[in-house]
């Protein structure tokens, strides 16, 4: 069942409420002033994963990124590896 955001005539106040969609349209009691509160239009949440806000990125954002990395010795991720001496077979 969905969530519907109703808003009270008298005091303005905004009420959340889980209702069907048949029964989404009715009025519902406020929980402020208990005052016949209204539906109105709000926000949908969408919740997505994390890869799928990666694919989502501009492709222009890893060229900006490789650019960057190639003017600035210190954003080289690899750049502690290479500082590392091999280990000794001790």
């Amino acid at each position: 069942m969905p969530l519907y955001e109703y808003r009270c005539n008298t005091c303005h106040a905004v009420t959340t409420a889980l209702r069907s969609a048949a029964e989404g349209g009715a009025p519902v009691a406020c929980e402020a002033c208990g005052g016949e509160a209204v539906r109105i239009l709000s926000r949908p949440s969408v919740h997505r994963s994390r890869l799928s806000k990666v694919e989502r990125l501009d492709p222009r954002y890893d060229k900006l990124v490789d650019r960057t990395m190639e003017k600035t010795r210190y954003a080289d991720p690899d750049r502690l590896l290479r500082r590392m001496k091999p280990f000794s077979d001790d």
